[in-house]
């Protein structure tokens, strides 16, 4: 059992990561002169105006605009005065004009057109409407322009907007109703939009559409409902009548699916319609890629014939992965050499390939061949990069060369609006608003200025923002941006460099992270794992805290190397899968070398999270003056029941 000594000593080790969090504080380096306190003293007064000026009177709102002229937040609170003044159609022009594209334009100017279209004011409302997502904006938009263009030009964009996958708001009735009343909508735009629902969409629009279905097609989606439920039913001799060829639609869904629950079941299922003359060939190949992929990844010998079933023209990444991976789980080199020299040429290029050729030459005896492609690769700064340079017994390269801009540069952008006011978020501690003023400084700046603002983000401690502002630009060598030394201290009770690599590629350092299955802060933490170091619940609002996050996640991390036997490749794979997943991927007859097993971990998201920390984690070494070969030990290492 883990123990939880080292989270009560938190607080004696440091609060300097935890300050820039709070409300202003990320400014007390800067000193408190008079330009200073006046403005704390503005933002006490705009926190105070923001909470009332919606309610306000039309006197004592204009005074706070005008107290505030000067605040970089200022047009925050007219936009709070002017969503509750949606009449006042002249002063929403005039704002939206002014703010065009900025993070005050949409609440705004949804907010307006919503209750332009209720009043039925279809020429202001074409004049002010964009462009958008918004489903029930778009409807309110295609009715108005019902009333001065012909329908022709009309109907095909009301079609794009019903055939979708989820249903759609019930602004957009009275518009579908017209269309339908037209005759567009057809059998065939409902088969369609079936197709989306049962695969993947929402399936409770199923009962709905097989109404609107001809009484003799009704019955296509009654299969369709059956294996949504359960693919299996797709295997059973007289489930398909066979009185229409969109049953082998039907069919191709749910062998998809069949395939990762009973191969078995699915394949002799496949015997019986693979000579179907109205299985199309678009559906065969899907059908196809399918098993080759699902039969491959859990290292079954009937996957080849599979894979050499999919057209060259038709290979993508996860295809020629899976391919490679099957017979390098078998070892077989010449094969693997063949395999790879038969991709197309753009991915026979990819790092990966390039690295595996490589070693199915050395594993051949032809080590010159092999080494050339190692002097190569060695020169990349990546998980293959580094394992190449290792093989040769060279110092991995970094190849580090700062952003190319100059201090005028990153001073004369901190005047720019959006950075002010992404400041002004960020010293009241709202993150999403200061992120959202950021964005819209990325999308509206030339390269060179986000090159700059990647500078300015680091320099104000914001870390993700550098980092995702690089990334944005593409420009992956300023090392000491992309891999800032963020609270090394506070993860001194572990190995630094790999708590680093770890809170480098769970959130880039953005400290309120929070990921679609729960993990959470800045290493990630799920709230289960929280608990149970602790021994006790553990408040979700305590992992946004950096400290308290950091000391959850290297106890964690000390946690899997101890249940690991100190093998900090597996403790990797174990923090992103779980100890027990990663346990079950071992091999138990024999071990296999460590680069073969990271290639032939079946998740993908496991397998990119290893080779992405261990890169890192190489990169932090040499950051912190560590002259350690983090890859020297995986070119020897074999993962196994004898593993060393």
């Amino acid at each position: 059992m883990v123990k939880h000594s080292k989270i009560n000593a938190a607080g004696k080790r440091t609060l300097a990561a935890l300050l820039w969090l709070l409300p202003g504080c990320w400014l007390l380096a800067e000193p408190l002169d008079e330009q200073g306190a006046l403005r704390a003293e503005q933002r006490e007064q705009f926190l105070h105006a923001e909470l009332r000026i919606g309610s306000t009177n039309r006197n004592q709102a204009e005074a706070w605009l005008e107290q505030l002229a000067d605040y970089p937040l200022q047009p925050y609170l007219e936009l709070r005065w002017l969503e509750g003044r949606l009449s006042a159609s002249d002063a929403i022009e005039r704002f939206l004009s002014r703010h065009q594209g900025t993070p005050m334009d949409w609440p705004l100017r949804k907010r307006w057109l919503l209750y332009l279209a209720q009043r039925r004011s279809a020429e202001l409302f074409l004049a002010n409407y964009r462009p958008t997502q918004d489903a029930e904006l778009n409807c309110h938009a295609l009715r108005f322009r019902l009333e001065k263009e012909a329908p022709e030009r009309i109907w095909p964009e009301v079609r794009a907007l019903w055939t979708v996958a989820v249903s759609q708001p019930r602004a957009c009735d009275p518009l579908f109703a017209r269309w339908r009343d037209a005759g567009q909508m057809t059998p065939e735009v409902i088969w369609q939009r079936v197709g989306k629902v049962a695969d993947g969409g929402q399936a409770n629009l199923l009962p709905y559409l097989r109404g609107l279905m001809p009484a003799r097609d009704q019955y296509l989606v009654d299969l369709w409902i059956r294996a949504r439920r359960n693919p299996a039913v797709v295997a059973q001799r007289n489930f398909f009548p066979g009185r229409d060829a969109r049953e082998r639609e039907i069919l191709a869904y749910g062998l998809r699916r069949l395939i990762w629950r009973n191969a078995d079941q699915a394949l002799s299922t496949w015997q019986r319609f693979a000579e179907d003359p109205h299985f199309t060939e678009a559906q065969r190949q899907v059908v196809i890629r399918a098993f080759a992929v699902a039969l491959a990844s859990r290292g079954d010998e009937r996957a080849e014939p599979w894979m050499a079933q999919v057209p060259v023209e038709h290979m993508d990444d996860t295809l020629a992965h899976w391919r490679i991976a099957h017979v390098l789980k078998q070892q077989d080199w010449p094969r693997v050499q063949q395999l790879i020299e038969s991709m197309p040429e753009d991915l026979q290029q990819n790092a990966a390939w390039q690295y595996w050729l490589a070693r199915s030459l050395e594993q051949q005896g032809q080590s010159e061949q092999a080494r050339l492609l190692w002097q190569e690769l060695a020169q990349r700064r990546n998980y293959y990069g580094f394992m190449a340079a290792s093989r040769l017994g060279l110092p991995p390269s970094l190849s580090h060369r700062s952003v190319p801009v100059t201090d005028g540069e990153v001073s004369e952008l901190t005047q720019h609006p959006s950075v002010q006011r992404a400041k002004e978020w960020l010293a009241l501690g709202r993150m999403t608003e200061a992120r959202r003023e950021w964005n819209h400084l990325q999308r509206t700046v030339d390269e060179q200025t986000k090159l700059a603002s990647a500078r300015l983000a680091a320099q104000m401690q914001w870390y993700e923002r550098s980092i995702f502002s690089l990334a944005d630009v593409g420009f992956w060598d300023d090392i000491e941006l992309r891999f800032p030394l963020a609270f090394k201290d506070e993860m001194a009770e572990v190995d630094t460099a790999w708590a680093m690599a770890i809170t480098r590629r769970e959130s880039s350092f953005m400290v309120d992270a929070n990921s679609p299955v729960g993990a959470r802060g800045l290493m990630q933490i799920m709230p289960d794992t929280a608990n149970y170091i602790a021994r006790q619940p553990v408040q979700l609002g305590q992992l946004y805290n950096p400290i308290t996050n950091i000391d959850f996640g290297t106890n964690y991390l000390n946690y899997l190397m101890r249940r690991n036997d100190g093998n900090l490749l597996i403790a990797t794979a174990s923090y992103n899968a779980g100890f027990g997943r990663v346990r079950q991927w071992i091999p138990k007859d024999e071990a296999v070398p460590a680069d073969i097993w990271i290639e032939t971990i079946p998740f993908r998201e496991t397998r990119e999270y290893v080779k992405a920390v261990m890169a890192y984690y190489q990169i932090y070494n040499i950051r912190m003056d560590q002259p350690v070969d983090v890859f020297a030990p995986l070119v020897t290492m074999r993962i196994g029941q004898d593993q060393d």
